[in-house]
């Protein structure tokens, strides 16, 4: 019999670095299996079982919690198997979840040195006392935090056969623990950051490349923070591979202008991707949660990166924190849409188990759901309709900017219309919905018909909603069909085709048989696909 640990991910794409963490700085044999919050609940209760296991452990987030205590329910009623929880849902909330789930354990913080000790107990019968971090019944064991993190063992070189990295997200630490002490994040829980070494860190790299890997993600909650980031930044435009890109979450009003200036420089466009969170430009709220944030030179730090186009952006704005009422965050919202990210990611605060904001409900009123994920519904200067409103241009966001349909050209409309964005969401929405359109889904063209019409009722120029037709027409692979009227005069279309062949030398009946034709801010605009891509041309003369 061996231990079985047990990872829930939120996609397929995902790749849980705990459970090999722990299956790599184990001195015994420990089995591990990966399913996801989708997957049948018997299913995962049956595979268990057939195991036949010492002990589960389940590795247990706000993502899979809800699926996790059916799962465990199940579990108990067809077998009588010992049950440990970690992860960081349960780490700071022990006592509930032995209070209210039949569980044996659970393992808090960081869990590579309980698993040897776990096994001792369940194997040999030594004392459940010895095991660190750990809390059950009568044992209340502190969280003891892995000084030098040298000595733990890597999961990247596990048995490769669990997981094929082409398709997933790989997991890269670098570092452990948070230099900031926000009041609604986990990581400002943990009482000290630690660095991994920088040769393990380039092998991890190394190995997960030569494997196939292409989408790497840092697990480090302030890259930045680590005074060997740039040369982890030079490792990877030396070595990495095409199409691969790499993900880090950072601070960006700390962010040095020389590493940036270094990627600029020296790597290709897409190589990076930047997580900045802003969370709020209001600087009141910022020191009420801990946060000192540099506004001016976080934006300088914005535009440099989005003028350059090199980096990859995805900024992060938190609606709900405290004294700041709808009007303010109205602002918080203006502020950073300006900037011109392609990425901006409106969250709402979640009262996560542990955390001084949660703590601290009642001092700000809020009322939040009591299941995960805990998003507040109201607060001292939010009321449920404030938050309503919020969700409300939330969806808008999510649909018109972030999907990327538009690229940035909607971007560039609304910004030369109107600097009151947060309301242009609002009425984008009420448009939206009276429609209809949530009914209907969201294509493509049904989108871009719907946005177009809503400009026009706007009141913006006409020259300037042509321009959507550019990203609607090279969206596509094959020939559309136009949520616009395409030109169908064969007089015309001859006219122009013939021009476009003789001009960039392209195959006239090709041409003619895989071209649309459209109206464009006066002038006429030629969409020629090849099956793989659209190539666009403007016929700028009209004919007589």
């Amino acid at each position: 019999m061996h231990p079985l640990l047990v990872a829930l991910n939120a996609k397929y794409i995902h790749t849980n670095t705990a459970v090999r963490l722990l299956k790599a700085n184990a001195s015994h044999h420990i089995d591990f299996m990966e399913f996801t919050i989708k997957d049948n609940v018997e299913t995962i209760v049956k595979t268990i079982i057939d195991k036949n296991p010492l002990f589960v452990g389940f590795s247990v987030y706000i993502w899979n919690v809800t699926l996790t205590q059916t799962i465990i329910h199940t579990l108990k009623e067809k077998a009588d198997i010992p049950i440990i929880l970690g992860g960081p849902e349960v780490s700071y909330d022990a006592a509930h979840f032995l209070d209210h789930w039949p569980i044996d354990g659970v393992i808090k913080g960081e869990g590579e040195k309980s698993m040897d000790a776990l096994v001792a107990h369940y194997s040999e019968g030594a004392p459940l006392e010895k095991v660190p971090n750990l809390s059950a019944d009568g044992i209340e064991n502190p969280i003891e935090e892995i000084e030098n993190l040298h000595q733990l063992a890597s999961p990247h070189f596990l048995d490769e056969s669990h997981a094929s990295p082409v398709t997933r997200i790989v997991y890269i630490e670098s570092a452990r623990g948070c230099p900031y002490r926000c009041s609604y994040c986990l990581s400002s829980l943990e009482k000290t950051v630690r660095f991994f070494k920088l040769t393990d860190v380039f092998d991890n790299i190394a190995h997960e490349l030569n494997r196939g890997a292409k989408t790497f993600k840092f697990l480090d909650r302030t890259f930045n923070a680590n005074s060997d980031a740039l040369k982890i930044i030079d490792y990877i435009i030396e070595n990495h591979t095409p199409g691969s890109v790499f993900q880090f979450e950072m601070t960006g009003d700390t962010l040095s202008h020389t590493l940036i200036d270094h990627i600029h420089t020296h790597a290709p466009k897409g190589l990076f991707r930047f997580e900045i969170g802003i969370q709020s430009t209001h600087t009141k709220t910022n020191l009420l949660v801990g946060r000192r944030q540099d506004n001016e030179k976080l934006f300088r730090v914005i535009k440099d990166i989005i003028q350059h186009d090199i980096i990859a952006l995805h900024l992060d704005l938190i609606a709900g924190l405290p004294a700041e009422d709808l009007s303010r965050f109205k602002q918080t919202f203006n502020d950073v849409y300006a900037l011109g990210a392609k990425e901006l990611q409106l969250g709402f605060l979640k009262m996560l188990r542990g955390t001084m904001i949660r703590h601290q409900a009642d001092v700000y009123d809020y009322d939040y759901d009591k299941q995960a994920p805990y998003e507040i519904r109201s607060n001292h200067v939010l009321s449920k309709d404030d938050v309503t409103t919020i969700k409300n241009v939330e969806e808008m966001l999510e649909i018109f900017h972030n999907k990327g349909y538009f690229n940035h050209t909607l971007f560039s409309i609304i910004t030369s219309h109107t600097n009151d964005y947060f309301d242009f969401f609002k009425r984008l929405h009420r448009s939206f919905h009276a429609k209809g359109h949530e009914r209907i889904g969201y294509q493509i063209d049904t989108l871009y018909r719907f946005i177009s019409d809503f400009l026009y009722q706007e009141g913006i120029h006409s020259d300037h909603i042509d321009m959507l037709k550019i990203p609607f027409l090279k969206h596509f692979k094959t020939k559309p069909k136009p949520y616009f009227e395409k030109i169908t005069d064969k007089p015309l279309r001859k006219t122009i085709l013939s021009h476009v062949a003789k001009t960039y030398n392209l195959d006239a009946a090709a041409l003619f048989k895989h071209t649309l034709i459209a109206p464009y801010q006066g002038q006429y605009l030629v969409a020629y696909y090849n099956g793989t891509h659209a190539t666009l041309y403007e016929y700028k003369k009209r004919p007589n």
